[in-house]
């Protein structure tokens, strides 16, 4: 089985990102299964209950196919106050316990230092195939780009999101932008990113870039083979 890991900071990261690329993944068979280091998000504005909250999650991931998310409980928009070690530690479990073929996290320039922090333990925990030999070689490595984070960074954090692969969704688009509305208060009214206007125009824009219709992009990291 097929298994692609998408580790992120927060619910409703793993739609954003990768909602209509996992429902195409799914659609084939394969395991999409997210990891969401802060399964609580309670700083956020506007959140709902925390029953609330849990019913948006678990129908919007169910709808376009994903796995159930694993949670963890670091801290909202303070996990630079956690040591490094523990969000690898944290990671590197997930990882032996899913034994994923492809890992999708976040860009390490987001706006959101939850992301940077979460991308970059990513990094370090992906490698934990090269130092166990009871696991199978992680096959590819990608960041993906999450509206109101990676398109907000500004220039003198670091290198920006540079698109390499691009995943033709034009019938997947409509999947996700539905499960992003499972998710109550956040999306926002155009010209807001996390608007239907503007998630289909950047999934327009990608497509337009690699000669599709509608795609999600994503950064190659690492890859084993052609």
């Amino acid at each position: 089985m097929f298994v692609n890991l998408i580790v992120v900071a927060h619910p409703d990261d793993e739609i954003l990102g990768f909602g209509a690329t996992g429902a195409k993944l799914a659609a084939k068979g394969e395991v999409v299964q997210p990891i969401i280091l802060c399964g609580s998000v309670d700083a956020r504005t506007l959140r709902p209950t925390d029953e609330e909250l849990h019913s948006d999650m678990l129908k919007a991931n169910s709808s376009v196919g994903f796995s159930k998310p694993v949670l963890g409980d670091f801290p909202n928009i303070s996990m630079n106050t956690v040591p490094h070690v523990e969000l690898v530690q944290f990671i590197e479990e997930q990882i032996k316990k899913f034994r994923p073929n492809r890992i999708f996290t976040h860009h390490p320039s987001d706006l959101n230092n939850d992301h940077t922090q979460v991308s970059n333990a990513c990094l370090a925990a992906s490698r934990l195939f090269q130092r166990r030999n009871d696991l199978p070689a992680l096959e590819a490595l990608y960041f993906m780009e999450i509206l109101s984070s990676t398109d907000w960074a500004f220039p003198a954090v670091g290198d920006g999101f540079k698109p390499t692969t691009f995943v033709e969704i034009t019938s997947e688009l409509d999947k996700k932008l539905a499960a992003l509305h499972h998710y109550r208060n956040v999306m926002r009214p155009f010209p807001h990113p996390r608007s239907d206007e503007v998630v289909t125009g950047l999934a327009a824009y990608r497509g337009g870039q690699a000669g599709l219709k509608y795609a999600e992009a994503f950064q190659l990291v690492f890859k084993q083979g052609v």
